[in-house]
């Protein structure tokens, strides 16, 4: 079996966003006709997806008919045994592991649904090829995947320290940006696609509104309005000195309330979701920090780890809930998905996540 070799989708996914929707309003106007309200109907069902799915289901499917094209397959329509035959390829690339291999098959299905046509990556033969291929992906890496651990709030804090003494304006912006994503408990994208507008400062406080969020539009959600409060007291508070330094400056440099808090200036392009996570990996290596052996830090781990780090200095679930955004308070979720309930308290998360206390008090 060959090396580990690049994935099997490359396209950028701006213009592959584009060309999702451009294929969603083809197909509707088709459907629908030119009556009334049929061109709205088309366009409704191009807005069904987020951006950043668009993009995501664009490339799979471009990787798909790729892939048939090259080995004599129909596409479209096409077959179970073709979807199955697809899963080998895809293994023998070496660089799905079967926790994203969902993402290769819901875009064929996609496709085909849009088409109108019956979806051909479900049912039992599929079922029993992604058991085999997560069996056989295990015995090809050594074991069962790292897992992906809450980032430590000392970790974060000295991200905040970092940004504070570093000459380097880029790597600065990059940490605010990790170090205001912790602090507002967001998902990775949530962070880093604040735009000026979406913060207000004070000499005490943070205000942030997330204005959309993963399932938010789609389930008719509200906005997630945040305060970050200043520690009291004169406390030690790098984090916030960190965020609202690098959000003042943003605020002098520019005008534009589209502006993204945490790209260059002048620069309105949106960040993709990833960059949490590469951003994290340049932090880790400039302080040498590593992960336990067996597990991984990664763009969600700003997230778990802001809800570990404020349950362990005996924030209430209930509360951590509502600064995650969480549907309905979900303190199952919380519970389960994202706080390490053996974290032992420490003055790192202290000094990220007690202003929080203090504020409910």
């Amino acid at each position: 079996m060959d090396g580990m070799r690049a994935p099997v989708h490359s396209r950028g996914p701006t213009a592959a966003a584009a060309s999702w929707t451009r294929a969603c309003r083809v197909l509707g106007v088709h459907r629908f006709g030119a009556g009334a309200g049929g061109e709205t109907a088309a366009q409704l069902q191009s807005l069904a997806l987020a951006e950043s799915t668009k993009g995501n289901y664009a490339n799979k499917w471009m990787a798909f008919v790729a892939f048939c094209q090259a080995s004599g397959y129909t596409y479209l329509p096409a077959t179970t045994e073709t979807v199955a035959c697809y899963l080998g390829f895809i293994f023998e690339r070496g660089t799905v592991a079967p926790g994203t291999l969902q993402s290769y098959l819901t875009p064929v299905n996609a496709v085909h649904a849009l088409m109108q046509m019956e979806r051909p990556a479900i049912g039992p033969l599929l079922i029993a090829l992604r058991h085999g291929y997560a069996r056989a992906y295990v015995n090809l890496t050594g074991g069962l995947r790292c897992k992906r651990l809450p980032l430590p709030a000392a970790v974060l804090l000295r991200f905040a320290h970092l940004g504070l003494t570093t000459a380097d304006a880029g790597l600065r912006r990059r940490l605010a940006g990790l170090v205001m994503t912790g602090l507002t408990f967001s998902r990775p994208g949530g962070g880093a696609n604040l735009r000026r507008k979406d913060v207000t400062l004070t000499g005490d406080n943070i205000k942030v509104q997330i204005i959309d969020y993963k399932h938010g539009a789609r389930t008719d959600r509200e906005r997630i309005l945040i305060d970050v409060p200043r520690r009291g007291d004169g406390k030690h508070d790098a984090p916030f000195r960190l965020v609202h330094m690098h959000m003042s400056a943003v605020g002098m440099a520019t005008a534009d309330g589209d502006q993204p808090c945490f790209s260059p200036v002048g620069d309105l392009r949106a960040l993709p979701t990833e960059v949490a996570t590469v951003w994290m990996r340049e932090a880790l290596y400039l302080l040498d920090v590593h992960p336990p052996d067996g597990g991984m830090y990664a763009g969600h781990s700003l997230r778990a780890g802001a809800a570990t780090g404020y349950r362990a200095i005996g924030g209430e679930l209930d509360a951590c809930a509502q600064l995650m955004g969480m549907k309905d308070k979900s303190t199952d979720v919380v519970s389960a998905a994202y706080v390490d309930a053996l974290a032992v308290a420490d003055d790192a998360a202290r000094e990220l996540y007690d202003r929080f206390l203090r504020a409910q008090r």
